[in-house]
């Protein structure tokens, strides 16, 4: 199981995989280091959207165009940023999100992004191996590497909201960077 778990952690912090990390980084502008347990639950919800998918797919009971992922992976980011851009525009002042849409939001989103990963959990698996245990590690692992990722964006958020004294400023040239490089991924 430390295998799969290792497998999930380095699945997130790959730097040929920059989406998750795009991802994770956009939802985060939304919050700040107060919001810790809120946010855990919405990184929660894209793990399990993602091992839903991830598993589903791996025992081959759905199958979507790998192309088509790959497209709709980036489009969910984009997504994230325009929301992020209507919640952090529309008032004249910073607010978090709230109500529980947004978990359902980034729970569909996990379930596009665990698609995209299906053959490769596929591919790890042993002949007559059970799925349970590399699934579970594998998405322990993914667990483990996102919440180290919130930790460290939630951190800067706080230096930056600190020094700089305005959280819509940060979070808006945070988000346009996000949108920009995620542009560039569906273009070029």
């Amino acid at each position: 199981m430390i295998h799969y778990i290792e497998l999930g952690i380095n699945h997130i912090l790959d730097p040929q995989g920059l989406d998750h990390l795009y991802f994770i980084v956009s939802f985060c502008l939304l919050y700040t280091i107060s919001n810790l347990r809120k946010i855990a639950g919405l990184v929660t919800a894209f793990t399990l959207g993602h091992c839903i998918t991830l598993a589903l797919a791996a025992l081959e009971k759905i199958y979507i165009n790998p192309d088509l992922i790959e497209l709709l992976i980036p489009i969910t980011i984009i997504i994230s940023c325009l929301l992020n851009y209507w919640i952090l525009i529309k008032e004249n002042k910073y607010q978090t999100p709230k109500g529980n849409l947004i978990y359902v939001i980034i729970l569909f989103f996990g379930l596009i992004h665990g698609l995209g990963f299906s053959n490769f959990l596929s591919a790890m698996l042993f002949e007559g191996e059970s799925i349970v245990a590399p699934l579970l590690g594998f998405n322990i692992g993914i667990e483990i590497a996102q919440l180290i990722i919130v930790i460290m964006v939630l951190a800067a958020l706080w230096i930056s909201d600190n020094v700089i004294k305005s959280k819509k400023i940060v979070r808006l040239t945070l988000n346009t960077i996000i949108m920009l490089m995620v542009l560039q991924m569906i273009l070029f």
